[in-house]
């Protein structure tokens, strides 16, 4: 029994290095499941997202670009940052209700999606994410008509996006939607033993600190039934975001079907209500 029990707990050493090792060498392999082959602009437009590919670069050079439908008179640009899976061609779809109301819609990829070269780190997201929103900047667009929006991942891009460039001007308001505090508070709840998760991932997308200083109006949706992210770390982001701000809890929203409950509805209001100075 002694020597059954030795070699269990040197094979479950064992397991457990070969663990942290890969959350410390190949965080690439753990968190993110890309689609790399090339977004297809013409199945977009094809199902009703009549949109234009503008082509940029990141501040280091790398080769950028994102789908663009312009706004209509009056209205604001919405800036939408997808998360660690898929491409923009997964998620064009949640983008038609408002180009149809007439807002501008902008859908920028991040490096090692869709086919842009490059490898996929939190500091070349953010840098990708800054990019596109630069862009914008160069063809006219202020940041006060300018909303960014968010997805899982794509939370803490729209966060450090909007703290970094709100320096130079505040936008017009953040839009998170199933959201969460730190990417080290996600995993804390998926692996069921301890691990030093802080010092094994190079990589901690905390949105925790810098929420607190967003200096725009913010929305945060979450889903009761997310198995991915806990809601919980939502409420907490919500928390200890500045007024104004508001928070929509789906009873049976789960991570990837919030647009079935017509959350685009829901955003469209607050922006509405932005405008008119209700909060």
């Amino acid at each position: 029994m002694k020597k059954f029990l030795k070699y269990f707990l040197a094979a479950a050493a064992l397991v457990y290095a070969f663990v942290c090792a890969l959350f410390y060498f190949v965080p690439q392999k753990l968190f993110y499941n890309p689609t790399k082959s090339m977004s297809k602009l013409e199945n977009a437009r094809y199902y009703g997202y009549q949109a234009e590919q503008l082509e940029y670069e990141a501040a280091d050079g790398t080769k950028l670009f994102a789908w663009f439908t312009r706004p209509e008179p009056g209205r604001d640009i919405i800036v939408f940052m997808h998360g660690n899976s898929y491409n923009i061609e997964a998620f064009y779809h949640k983008m038609i209700p408002f180009k149809e109301a007439g807002y501008g819609t902008l859908m920028p990829e991040y490096r090692g999606f869709g086919g842009v070269d490059g490898k996929i780190t939190q500091q070349n997201l953010e840098a990708d994410a800054i990019a596109a929103v630069n862009k914008l900047w160069e063809m006219g667009y202020l940041h006060n008509r300018i909303i960014i929006y968010g997805m899982s991942l794509g939370s803490h891009m729209a966060v450090n996006t909007v703290y970094e460039l709100q320096k130079r001007q505040p936008f017009a308001g953040l839009v998170l939607e199933v959201p969460f505090d730190s990417l080290v508070n996600v995993v804390k709840d998926i692996v069921p033993v301890p691990m030093p998760l802080s010092f094994l991932m190079a990589d901690h997308y905390d949105n925790l600190e810098m929420i607190d200083k967003i200096d725009a109006p913010v929305l945060i949706m979450g889903g009761e039934k997310d198995a991915l992210v806990p809601v919980g770390l939502a409420k907490n982001l919500y928390e200890h975001a500045k007024q104004p701000k508001k928070m929509i809890i789906y009873s049976n929203g789960e991570h990837n079907n919030l647009y079935n409950f017509r959350n685009y509805n829901d955003v469209m209001l607050w922006l509405e209500g932005n405008e008119k100075g209700i909060q």
